[in-house]
């Protein structure tokens, strides 16, 4: 017989705001609703880089002159990782989220 393996599947989480989601579909939602909405004008774009190209393109802003990324954890509101959905996150935060996850794990009882 073949052991089982003891795998935790990682759910899918936002990066900029370290939340969790069913699946990638409603992660995606919610990045393109909070996260990549330009706030000069309705559009709502899939990636942090569509929506610097846009603000530049479409609204004329110079590149130092963009908009924080809303609703993001500080450090994480800047245009210079390229992430659609769970694609793209740095692997050192990946980690760091895991190694997060499995410590809140061990700490709460099974009720």
């Amino acid at each position: 017989m073949a052991k089982k393996k003891n795998k935790q599947l990682l759910r899918p989480w936002c990066w900029y705001c370290e939340r969790e989601f069913e699946d990638e579909k409603v992660l995606m939602q919610h990045q393109k609703a909070k996260h990549f909405k330009c706030n000069l004008c309705p559009r709502r774009l899939n990636t942090a880089g569509g929506l610097a190209v846009h603000i530049q393109q479409v609204h004329k802003l110079e590149p130092e002159n963009l908009p924080r990324i809303e609703n993001a954890l500080p450090g994480r509101d800047g245009y210079e990782v390229e992430i659609f959905g769970m694609e793209g996150i740095p692997a050192p935060d990946v980690a760091d989220y895991k190694r997060q996850q499995t410590s809140q794990n061990r700490e709460s009882p099974v009720v």
